[in-house]
């Protein structure tokens, strides 16, 4: 997939190229993607959305009271 070329647009040329008559093989090679893109690109017309990733917690996020209460004490004593 080229560098600023949406998914989109991606699929959009797939399907062009498979159109003018390139094979699967050869649209795998032109646009260096794996066989399932191509294949998703030629049954469907768009691509899936991306998935919401959910927000880890922070291994600090159970010191965060303690490290904010030293750094009040640090400011006071300035």
């Amino acid at each position: 997939m080229g560098t600023s070329q949406s998914k989109v647009d991606l699929y959009a040329v797939i399907r062009r190229d498979h159109q003018e008559g390139m094979s699967q093989r050869a649209l795998q090679r032109k646009h260096n993607v794996t066989w399932r893109t191509v294949r998703r690109a030629l049954d469907g017309k768009w691509p899936e959305p991306r998935r919401q990733q959910r927000r880890r917690e922070s291994r600090l996020d159970s010191y965060k009271p303690l490290i904010d209460e030293i750094l009040q004490v640090i400011w006071m004593r300035r």
